[in-house]
């Protein structure tokens, strides 16, 4: 027969190319059961796109934060776009169509000026009043006044990034995902809207991770998710990794706990990844 075991599964979701080391990436842990002969070591694959699928908002939000950190940097824009009441969309649909419109006519100024296709990410959130806006990220290759002068239907704004000294873009996924919450949309709607030409995050699964046991989980259970034990336990399983945050979540469904940390390249380590050969 068939032996049973109860083991910890870890998932890696690198926020960069595959295969190459990221400076971000999402670990998670949770427990699993599996049979002694169908246990394996490591599997890669790519992180399929959430769209159509029953995503809850924590999982969308986790993503979005994945694909920002994968494809933008110092110097790219966040823009914000409004509508003036004589443009206002009927609803969101319509907005996405504006939008849409928009990302044309700005690719079609990029070509003219021998540029690339636009990346970039659209998140169109619906405020309390029903007013419809935009907050885009976008590569800066185009002069900010250029794009907010194709916006023909109210108010643009744009900035460049400034990744945070330690948590990088990581403030930025959090502000354009503030709707998440509650955004009353079926489970099954896309959040967000992006470009074809973004770099997808990309998962790596361990059903060993080889310094992270069933003791050490059950340790991190009693352990204050910003504790000084906890930051150790975690990255002494991510070497060349440093813990930024944390978060624990107690499954009444499997009476388990789950994890998800958020990481960074030490400081050394990305000395040595940014030096030029």
């Amino acid at each position: 027969m068939e032996s049973i075991r109860k083991c910890i599964r870890k998932r890696t979701r690198h926020c960069g190319r595959y295969g190459v080391s990221s400076e971000f990436c999402q670990v998670s842990y949770f427990p699993y059961v599996t049979g002694k002969e169908t246990r394996t070591r490591q599997r890669k694959y790519q992180t399929s796109v959430p769209k159509q699928k029953r995503l809850n908002n924590k999982k969308a939000r986790r993503y979005l934060e994945a694909l920002i950190c994968s494809n933008f940097g110092r110097g790219d824009l966040l823009l914000s776009l409004s509508y003036a009441p004589e443009h206002a969309p009927g609803n969101e649909q319509e907005a996405k169509k504006e939008f849409a419109n928009f990302m044309r006519r700005v690719n079609y100024q990029r070509k003219k000026r021998g540029l690339p296709i636009t990346k970039w990410i659209c998140v169109t959130e619906i405020s309390r009043n029903g007013r419809i806006h935009h907050h885009v990220v976008m590569d800066h290759l185009l002069d900010r006044d250029t794009v907010e002068g194709i916006w023909k239907h109210g108010f643009a704004n744009s900035k460049k990034l400034r990744p945070d000294a330690k948590r990088g873009l990581l403030l930025v996924a959090d502000y354009i995902a503030k709707t998440f919450k509650d955004d009353g949309k079926k489970k099954n709607m896309r959040k967000w809207d992006c470009s074809k030409n973004l770099i997808r995050p990309w998962d790596t699964v361990n059903d060993d991770p080889r310094m992270m046991s069933q003791k050490k989980i059950r340790l991190m259970q009693d352990l204050p998710e910003d504790s000084e034990e906890m930051k150790q336990l975690i990255e002494l399983d991510n070497p060349g990794y440093e813990l930024l945050d944390v978060e624990r979540e107690y499954r009444e469904e499997t009476g388990e706990y789950y994890y998800f940390c958020r990481m960074r390249l030490s400081t050394r380590k990305r000395e040595m990844v940014d030096k030029p050969e």
